[in-house]
């Protein structure tokens, strides 16, 4: 359902520009950079209004140079189209909310629900006023969260979800959580289904670290990934689990520090001795589950993260979401991972991959 929401700008004393929130075009990863290091932007809209000295004006489309005021490290709303910042997140929107997205908060508003000495007018209006419903299960999927590298139980969840919930709304006791102990159960079961096999994962993407450390380099193309399949295999990563071949060739055979080496953790030290290969794939795991929650919803959905690798993630793969007609399921175009392949080397990667 599309949002009634208008936005209003005043630049100066007299120039007055506003558009309807369906109207916005969410941001990209450059965007981010920019942002993220206080930069100017360019704020796009279509069928924007200008209003100077009485006299009106339209376009079709406009940019509109942009400085947000922003704390660091302050959460942004992913969208399926890129992201924004939490002002722009419409009423009656559903809204995901992982666990370092709480930091926000409490960046904002005290323990009693109060505005923080420095916080920002606009996302403290976020958080008090605005219309919208919490869905707090990506904090479940934390792998910071999962010290003993085990899923844990449905009561475990439900119990873990009761205190996120009840800090939660110390500070926003206004909020309104849409979890049920359906919603948890069925989050239950995916995971389960994810985790047997997990241990796989972790020693394929270690075998990987570990050639990684020895200067092995992978190439760019079809047989490059048949060596990376190759180690996946033979650390018996089996069935829907193979699409972190994938997922591991794109961050080992793309420019170093991209996104998905970043999140996998691939540039830390001590990469074994301190988990990050669990920490990174369960990362990814709950990235791609709740991004198709997202993208599968009716209406307004969006998920809050602070967290830096998710946003660059995101922002990297975003046009490579396929959607198809079975409610929650999503496909990843095989050319985000292998960019540029023939269309013979995509039939037979398609085969491998079956």
């Amino acid at each position: 359902m599309a949002s009634n929401d208008v936005y209003w700008f005043r630049i100066g004393e007299d120039l007055t520009i506003s558009f309807n929130e369906p109207d916005f075009i969410d941001f990209n990863w450059n965007d981010y950079t920019a942002y993220d290091l206080g930069e100017q932007m360019s704020l796009r809209a279509r069928n924007v209004s200008f209003e100077k000295d009485g006299q009106k004006d339209f376009r079709s489309e406009a940019e509109i140079p942009t400085q947000f005021i922003h704390s660091k490290g302050d959460a942004i709303a992913l969208s399926p189209r890129g992201w924004r910042p939490l002002a722009f997140i419409p009423n009656g929107a559903s809204v995901l909310l992982d666990k370092n997205a709480f930091s926000t908060v409490k960046n904002h508003i005290d323990a009693n629900g109060n505005p923080q000495d420095r916080s920002i007018k606009v996302v403290v209006d976020f958080w008090q006023n605005r219309d919208f419903t919490i869905d707090l299960k990506p904090i479940l999927m934390e792998g910071n969260n999962r010290h003993n590298k085990q899923l844990p139980t449905y009561e475990e969840m439900s119990a873990e979800l009761n205190i996120f919930e009840a800090k939660l709304r110390q500070r926003l006791p206004k909020i309104k959580v849409t979890n049920t102990p359906e919603s948890i159960r069925r989050l239950h079961e995916a995971s389960a289904r994810f985790f047997h096999g997990f241990d796989a994962i972790l020693e394929f993407i270690e075998r990987v670290y570990e050639k990684l450390e020895e200067g092995v380099k992978f190439t760019k193309n079809l047989a490059g990934f048949k060596v990376i399949l190759a180690l996946a295999k033979d650390a018996n990563v089996l069935n829907h689990h193979l699409v972190f071949a994938a997922v591991v060739f794109k961050a080992v055979s793309a420019e170093r520090n991209n996104p998905i080496y970043k999140l996998l953790k691939f540039n830390q030290p001590n990469f074994i001795q301190q988990g990050h290969s669990f920490n990174g794939t369960l990362d990814i795991f709950s990235l791609i589950l709740f991004l198709s929650e997202i993208r599968n919803r009716q209406g307004n959905t969006h998920f809050i993260t602070a967290d830096k690798d998710l946003i660059y993630l995101w922002n990297d793969m975003v046009d490579f979401m396929i959607v198809d007609d079975q409610p929650g399921v999503l496909s990843i175009d095989m050319n985000y991972f292998l960019p540029g392949l023939s269309d013979d080397d995509i039939a037979e990667l398609v085969t491998l991959m079956s």
